[in-house]
């Protein structure tokens, strides 16, 4: 009865939101019986999971939350630019979205929609899922540009380590600071670095 909606569940990863599931015709009573009888599980308030679902807390932060990108510390370490793990997820979002009620989970950096999708791409996580990141050079100008809120030798070696990977483009990220407006603020700092 329920092998339907299973197959629906794990074509996407295995975890649904119950707002998802309802777009894609689960019900919400639908979930909790299949909850009750342990074909699936709840994880958060609102999400649920089958077996082939590995835990994955960036993916499930992402799936609830669409429109934040994940930025500074936790961008680097999602790209492998440190060896530091995250104690919270930094998380960059538009100026009007609140998410206080995660503030013992997360830095929240709150932009203007017009920079908010500057240097957005996706990247996997360490259990294969997609989430959004910041690229490398856009979480360079975020870093200078705000180097208070990161440890300044942490901030110093991922830096160094960005700029040598072979996919780092220079270029962009002065064109990225340009629209940032810290064009200077970036450039001091590289000549200084160097």
């Amino acid at each position: 009865m329920y092998e339907k909606y299973l197959n629906i569940i794990n074509e996407v990863n295995g975890v649904i939101t119950a707002k998802k599931a309802g777009k894609m015709g689960i019900s919400r009573a639908t979930l909790k019986d299949m909850t009750d009888k342990g074909i699936i599980r709840r994880v958060e308030y609102g999400v649920y999971a089958t077996d082939k679902f590995i835990y994955d807390e960036y993916y499930l932060f992402q799936l609830k939350h669409p429109n934040v990108i994940f930025s500074y510390n936790t961008a680097l370490y999602l790209q492998n630019m440190t060896e530091r793990t995250p104690t919270k997820m930094d998380i960059t979002t538009r100026s009007n979205n609140n998410l206080s009620r995660y503030k013992d989970k997360i830095n929240l950096y709150r932009v203007n929609d017009s920079i908010l999708n500057l240097g957005k791409i996706k990247v996997k996580t360490i259990c294969g899922n997609e989430v959004n990141s910041y690229n490398l050079e856009r979480t360079v100008c975020d870093i200078i540009n705000n180097k208070a809120n990161i440890d300044i030798e942490i901030a110093n070696k991922a830096i160094k380590r960005c700029i040598k990977t072979k996919d780092f483009d220079a270029n962009k990220m002065f064109d990225y600071a340009k629209k940032l407006k810290i064009y200077n603020k970036v450039k001091d700092y590289m000549e200084a670095i160097i």
